[in-house]
């Protein structure tokens, strides 16, 4: 489990180019990899309080090419955001939109005090950096310097095998001031939990029913992995496809399983009209229904990962959202869940 585990998973994303856009050897992407391995080990070496420290970063897929879905919510769910600034990073092909939801990810950890730290891999020009990895005089956001400033070369390029007194002297600076602020946002984290407690819940598994459109399913798996750390069971019913049979069959299954559910929960992704439709239809109209079958109200909560407000008021059916943007949503969301539990178990005959 990650040392900042259940308040962010990964602990740290590392976000860095591979090096040639036409694929092969990359150098610049092997030297990035040994810079992390020894710097997870520096840690680990040093800190047993970190023997379970999440260190993320994607050999395969070039981050800064291409935002994959899956990449977005392991940034979004991160504790801090470590981006290895060269060239070939400036270069990057991100499309605009993912530019703009990079700049999010940026600025929402901009409020919060020493979650994006900048690793500088080469010189580079300051004019070049977006604009939100600079200050208001347009000054580059402060980082670790990781390259030689005679040659410009990164430190111990190209394979680290012979790194000197400066290459040890900016790692031991760099594992100082990360493994500070891990501490320190964890502190934060708990407190904020801990004031976040919720009314005493009864005993045993929180179980929730997650929606989500089947070609939603890799969110799907990924936030329902994050409730099933936080000890919430999040249950499913296998969809039959397309048709009319089918859809009155795969209801016929949601009501089944979500009547034995202490919630249910509608799963967003993206800002399209077809989540409006599967809002009134089941959150609404189904979950009238499933409460009938139950003999008692089923609590009803959006799961937002667009970052955007719903397109219409859902406050008349006494649906909850919560912003899975927000560092805190995981807290917030076993805070409503335990309490709409303990209000069912005070209200049961």
């Amino acid at each position: 489990m990650p040392y900042l585990a259940p308040h962010f998973d990964p602990d740290v994303f590392v976000s860095y180019s591979h090096g040639d856009p036409r694929g092969g050897e990359s150098p610049l992407k092997d030297w990035t990899q040994a810079l992390l391995r020894r710097l997870n080990s520096h840690i680990r070496s040093l800190d047993d309080e970190f023997d379970d420290l999440a260190l993320w970063w994607d050999d395969e897929i070039d981050p800064t090419a291409h935002l994959t879905e899956e990449l977005r919510a392991k940034v979004g769910a991160a504790g801090v955001l470590m981006i290895v600034m060269s060239k070939r990073y400036l270069k990057s092909s991100w499309c605009s939109d993912e530019l703009a939801w990079f700049k999010k990810q940026i600025q929402e950890r901009g409020a919060d005090s020493g979650r994006v730290f900048i690793i500088r891999a080469q010189p580079t020009d300051a004019e070049k950096w977006p604009e939100f990895l600079r200050d208001e005089r347009g000054h580059a956001m402060p980082g670790f310097t990781f390259f030689d400033a005679a040659s410009g070369d990164p430190l111990g390029w190209p394979d680290l095998a012979g790194v000197d007194r400066e290459f040890w002297q900016e790692m031991s600076r760099l594992r100082t001031v990360l493994t500070r602020r891990l501490r320190e946002l964890r502190e934060r984290a708990g407190r904020a939990s801990a004031a976040q407690a919720p009314v005493a819940a009864p005993a045993g598994a929180r179980r929730i029913y997650l929606y989500a459109s089947p070609d939603a399913e890799p969110a799907r798996a990924e936030v329902g992995k994050s409730l099933t750390t936080d000890g919430i069971v999040p249950l499913s019913a296998q969809s039959g496809g397309g048709g009319l049979a089918n859809w009155q069959r795969d209801a016929g299954a949601r009501l089944e399983t979500a009547k034995r559910c202490d919630a249910l929960a509608l799963l967003r992704v993206d800002d399209g009209e077809r989540f409006v439709g599967d809002l009134l239809d089941i959150g609404v109209d189904e979950r009238e229904r499933i409460s009938t079958a139950r003999g008692a109200p089923l609590p009803c909560a959006v799961l937002d990962r667009t970052g955007e407000n719903l397109p219409l008021d859902v406050s008349p059916w006494g649906i909850a959202r919560f912003d899975l943007k927000r560092d805190s949503w995981r807290g917030e969301f076993r805070a409503w869940l335990d309490a709409a539990r303990a209000q069912h178990a005070t209200a049961a005959p």
